[in-house]
């Protein structure tokens, strides 16, 4: 063969192979930059909302498919939730591994507003386009190296200080709670100031009222419940007996919990009555997560305390609490990892068998109830 032949052929190549990254780049682009094609598209406001369970700034649902936020620092992209999940980078010379990844993000909160996903490093609240690219500082919250502890909420970020290190901590001395606008210059504003943000469990955004949960002082009991409206600036004290985190979900009329080995009650925000709707025992106390979506209740079951991740079963309810399913979660492996439940999407049930590492499990929730109900494995 003619040496300028052979050397066309292989320029040829070359062009080829370009060409073919260049589209699968710009293609990976193109499906992040438009919403997902699918009658199941909510409307704008529930992909800014905060979220109750797990999930809160970690598992995020938006018009243009799911991203994770993994305890990897990097954040995961899929279409449908139940699809493969990739990192957010779309260089063509990146190997997804180092700081320089547009997937990396360090920490791990996320949120979603008006086509950018925000996030927080350190005290700096920053954004990011939709496929990754174009990372920006937005603005500092506070001055100084503490750790904050929020959620991101129809465009604003609410978080505490935890000078301590983290929330309920020894050490916290700033007892207010505070948000700030993710999409303009302004200044962070105090939302709230009251000495139970220094005992503070969680707290939870429901319509126009905000829902503290601070540690309480009697060891028979797990938490007190409170209240704050954001309108009328009202702060009303509702029950000493409530249950943490991962166990509980408030809306604008009730509250919903499950207490361990008794059963799940329902508190009505009007009368400030509580009640036990369901009792529920188990027949290894051990330990429960419980979550609140608006087909089924996601009860998880660890058979000790603290969980063993290994031991998991997760019992399936209808809102009117009649147990519909069951299976167990035996995917985690080696005693010190953790993983499970991740988030209810669509027709979806997500898990991870481990939760530094993007999810790779998901149940149909067409299967439920149909005697074959199992685990789905998401492919890589």
């Amino acid at each position: 063969m003619p040496k300028n032949m052979y050397s066309l052929i292989i320029l040829i190549l070359i062009a080829g192979c370009l060409a073919s990254c260049l589209m699968l780049v710009s293609c990976n682009k193109k499906t992040i930059q438009k919403s997902v094609d699918s009658p199941d598209l909510k409307p704008e406001a529930y992909y800014t909302s905060y979220k109750q369970g797990f999930s809160a700034a970690r598992f995020l649902e938006t018009p243009y498919g799911t991203y994770f936020s993994s305890r990897d620092s990097y954040i995961y992209y899929s279409e449908k939730g139940n699809t493969k999940y990739i990192k957010l980078c779309n260089k063509p010379d990146c190997n997804h591994n180092t700081v320089d990844c547009n997937a990396y993000i360090k920490w791990y909160k996320i949120g979603y507003y008006d086509k950018k996903i925000y996030y927080i490093t350190g005290n700096t609240l920053n954004c990011m386009d939709m496929d990754g690219s174009n990372h920006r500082n937005v603005k500092a919250l506070y001055e100084g190296y503490d750790n904050n502890f929020g959620y991101f909420h129809n465009g604003y970020y609410y978080y505490v200080i935890t000078k301590g290190g983290s929330i309920g901590a020894f050490g916290n001395e700033d007892n207010n709670l505070y948000r700030v606008k993710v999409d303009d210059d302004s200044a962070p504003e105090i939302v709230l100031t009251n000495d139970a943000i220094l005992r503070l469990y969680m707290f939870t955004i429901a319509g126009d009222n905000i829902y503290i949960i601070e540690f309480n002082a009697d060891a028979t009991k797990v938490a007190s419940l409170y209240s704050f409206s954001t309108i009328s600036k009202k702060w009303t004290i509702l029950t000493d007996n409530w249950v943490g985190a991962g166990a509980y979900y408030l809306d604008d009329d009730k509250g919903y919990c499950y207490m361990r080995n008794i059963g799940f009650y329902e508190y009505d925000l009007t009368t400030n009555e509580m009640n036990l709707v369901k009792p529920t025992e188990l027949d290894d106390i051990g330990t429960c997560s419980a979550f609140y979506y608006p087909d089924y209740i996601y009860l998880i079951h660890y058979n000790s305390n603290p969980p063993s991740y290994q031991n998991q079963i997760l019992y399936i309810y209808d809102r009117d609490y009649n147990l519909i399913d069951s299976i167990k979660f035996d995917k985690v492996y080696g005693k010190s990892t953790s993983g499970g439940f991740i988030g209810d999407v669509d027709k979806y049930v997500i898990f991870s068998s481990n939760y530094n590492e993007k999810p790779d499990f998901y149940i149909d929730k067409s299967e439920i109830g149909t005697g074959n109900l199992m685990f789905h494995k998401i492919e890589d």
